[in-house]
């Protein structure tokens, strides 16, 4: 809404000064779906006719007034102020019906409208009444209805170079790039010197992302009219994006060398003085124009972008927080906050910032924002969730479409999405690095493969072995991530074992990370924070030791060799390897009883009968107890004691099991997380943005939260199934109900009590 609001501000800036005439043109003597008989009239009986239309106060009787006077004086000199005045009329009328929910009948009363309208027609009747049509249509939902009425005006302005332009602004406002540049160079082939033309065609070049095309366009439009504030700013904005700053400053200079006081020119001037590398000259003049205006938003966004993609996470997350502050709503203020908050190695609150961002926009980058703060924080599977809503790698290249709208390719997801942050806030430089960029890219191709029936084991692992690459502290876990996920698929069982390996000694410094427990909790919160995705709700990661999180990385890697070795057909160094893990793990953990229980099928397939029934019971008493499972232990039990006798004693009763599993709504206490009941109430904006949850407002202002914790029963798992993320409409202003914490329990540490405490929330 607020990149609406602008691009028509604009415009209508550009329209105006191109001086849209206010006299009514000479209208021809036959129209639409009309013919008249000349006739003989008195001229009294005439003008009473006309001023009598005129003070009819219902439009529905104005309408008939007009049609009447118009049937009965064709040659009236006021027959093309009647016209006008029907028309008028009819959309007031039209507008009323959608008011009051008769659809069809309004919509056709718009259409017949402007159906009807001369041709041509005054500027006035152009831009005040039919130039609206289309736009009321569109934002009322009647989309195609709108596009068929813009045709019609498009037919009605043929000729005319600036209605032409008028309706450009329809298609501006409606994010129809494409058909706004093909209206402006209509106009501009039918007025070559108009430099609203230019104008109107540099916006609709960066609106589909053609940053050389625009610069081009506004460059001309300079030349047509070198006195243009609005040309010399607006390329100066594109030089900008192009990285070409010192252009941008010269032309900013000019602005500023005749009003001091453009503040716009003044923001740019700043802006490209950092991109130029005169940071000490940015940030004193910066200092002072905060100090007039500290709410100056473009300066506060493009400054704390330029800060994180300079590494100062910090300065960017100081000035990102004033920008929500001033206006919570604008996606890349959130986007550059998220970015300082990675540079300070805070992904989890990096995540939540630009889920709060999600409320309000929908575009490939913001995706991509939300899987690299995924990744960072070691939540894999959940950041190519993400990735798969916007992209495709083909054939090494990656796809999307830019604003939703425009395809595009780019070999990594730096050159892909420059445009977007270009056309945005017309920074330069990402704040991402290649070395990310390429593994979210790796991340991409890998599960495609995985996911595809096609691809090979060699593609598979290759891609695999591409996102594993690197010698930092999260090496590891990536490691264990893919093995895991080959082993799911029971492919590349040998390279599962290497992965493993090679994994053995990097436990210690693999947790010396920004969120060692998310990333080493991220497979068993999947679930959970995928339910809570679809529930509006947040996942909020414990604060665990690292020596337990040293127990479950140690276990795991010994589970997943365990498990690998089954799958080879070698049960007895599987158990080996099992036993090993059900040692380390944290007794009673979900990966202890996932150990426990894989022991018992490689003791079985071992010929250990009763050391298998062993672990199965002891895996099923600590845990979820599912009919599946109970069907084994009882089929084992069985075959060893001759009897069921006895079972019941030591797993239950069998009755247990199947209420689990008729009524399931009975697991509702039975999370993975613990759940936190938010009661908001009005505060100041957060100094910090250390947030404990993402929350959805029913307005845009700050809030404090009241929460109280309430302890789930020990189960770490959940069996919910849960349809994908919905996706939010692109600039959603909706208010929506509060948001649901959760918090996750393992059962790998002692409860906490119950508590109220205070929380400052995101804006």
């Amino acid at each position: 809404m607020i990149k609406r609001i602008l691009i028509y501000t604009f415009l209508f800036t550009v329209l105006t000064a191109t001086g849209f005439t206010q006299t009514p043109t000479t209208t021809p003597k036959t129209y639409k779906k009309q013919t008249f008989t000349k006739t003989k009239t008195n001229p009294e009986t005439e003008n009473a006719a006309f001023e009598n239309a005129l003070k009819t106060v219902n439009a529905s009787d104005r309408i008939n007034s007009l049609q009447a006077f118009i049937k009965n004086f064709p040659d009236s000199s006021e027959k093309t102020r009647a016209l006008e005045l029907l028309v008028s009329a009819r959309a007031a009328v039209a507008d009323e019906k959608l008011r009051l929910n008769e659809t069809a009948s309004g919509v056709e009363l718009f259409k017949r409208a402007v159906a009807d309208a001369p041709k041509p027609m005054s500027d006035k009747l152009f831009t005040e009444i039919v130039l609206q049509i289309p736009t009321n249509l569109f934002f009322r939902g009647q989309i195609d209805s709108a596009n068929e009425v813009a045709k019609t005006i498009e037919e009605k302005a043929e000729g005319n170079a600036k209605q032409l332009l008028g309706l450009a602004t329809y298609y501006l406002g409606t994010e129809n790039a494409a058909e706004a540049g093909r209206l402006a160079d209509k106009a501009i082939v039918l007025e070559p010197g108009l430099p609203a033309a230019f104008q109107t065609l540099g916006l609709a070049s960066r609106l589909n992302f053609q940053m050389d095309a625009a610069a081009s366009a506004y460059a001309k439009a300079l030349e047509l009219d070198s006195g243009s504030i609005i040309s010399r700013r607006s390329l100066a904005e594109m030089q900008r994006s192009l990285e070409k700053p010192n252009e941008a400053i010269a032309l900013y200079r000019e602005i500023l060398a005749k009003d001091v006081t453009d503040a716009s020119a003044q923001t740019g001037l700043i802006l490209a003085l950092f991109d130029a590398d005169k940071k000490a000259e940015a940030e004193s003049e910066m200092a002072k124009s905060l100090e007039s205006n500290p709410n100056n938003l473009s300066l506060l966004v493009g400054a704390s972008y330029w800060y994180a993609a300079h590494g100062q996470g910090a300065k960017a997350i100081e000035l990102a927080e004033k920008a929500v502050a001033v206006e919570p709503r604008y996606t890349w203020a959130r986007i550059a906050m998220a970015r300082g908050l990675l540079r300070e190695k805070r992904p989890l609150e990096a995540e939540r910032a630009l889920l709060v961002a999600r409320q309000y926009g929908n575009f490939p980058t913001l995706d991509y924002e939300i899987a690299a703060a995924r990744m960072s924080a070691g939540f894999y599977r959940e950041a190519f969730d993400e990735l798969k809503k916007s992209f495709v790698v083909k054939d090494g290249i990656i796809e999307t479409k830019l604003g939703g709208r425009v395809s595009s390719k780019g070999k990594n997801f730096i050159e892909l999405l420059g445009p977007e942050r270009r056309a945005s806030i017309f920074q330069p430089l990402a704040a991402d690095s290649t070395e990310d960029a390429q593994k979210l890219k790796s991340l991409l191709e890998f599960f495609q493969n995985l996911d595809s029936s096609d691809a090979s084991t060699a593609a598979i692992t290759e891609s695999g072995d591409e996102f594993i690459k690197g010698e930092d502290k999260m090496k590891l876990h990536r490691q264990i991530f893919i093995a895991n996920r080959l082993l799911e698929k029971k492919i590349a069982l040998p390279k599962v074992l290497e992965l493993t390996k090679s994994a053995v000694g990097g436990v210690d410094s693999s947790l010396e990370v920004a969120a060692p427990a998310a990333v080493v909790l991220a497979d068993e919160l999947y679930e959970s924070r995928k339910i809570a995705s679809t529930r509006g709700e947040m996942v909020i990661v414990p604060e665990i030791s690292k020596q337990m999180l040293s127990r479950i990385l140690r276990g795991r890697i010994e589970e997943i060799t365990g498990w690998a070795l089954f799958q080879e057909d070698k049960p007895a160094e599987a158990v080996v390897r099992l036993k090993r893990a059900v040692s380390v793990l944290p007794e009673k953990s979900a990966w202890w009883r996932s150990s426990l229980w894989k022991l018992g099928t490689a003791l079985e397939a071992d010929g250990k009968s009763k050391e298998a029934l062993d672990s199965y019971i002891k895996s099923y008493a600590n845990g979820e107890q599912s009919a599946a499972k109970r069907i084994v232990i009882e089929s084992l039990y069985q075959k060893v004691n001759g009897t069921l006798e006895g079972l019941d004693g030591k797993i239950g009763a069998n009755s247990a099991v199947a209420n689990t599993v008729l009524t399931p709504q009975t697991d509702a206490t039975k999370t993975a997380a613990q759940t936190i009941v938010k009661q908001s109430s009005e505060a100041a904006p957060a100094p910090t943005p250390e947030v404990k949850a993402v929350e959805t407002l029913s307005t845009p202002a700050p809030e404090n939260n009241l929460q109280t914790k309430v302890e789930p029963e020990n189960n770490p798992q959940t069996n919910i199934e849960t349809a994908p993320t919905p996706q939010v409409p692109v600039q959603q202003e909706t208010a929506l109900s509060p948001r649901v914490e959760i918090t996750s329990n393992l059962n790998l540490e002692p409860k906490l009590n119950s508590e109220t405490k205070n929380e400052v929330k995101p804006t």
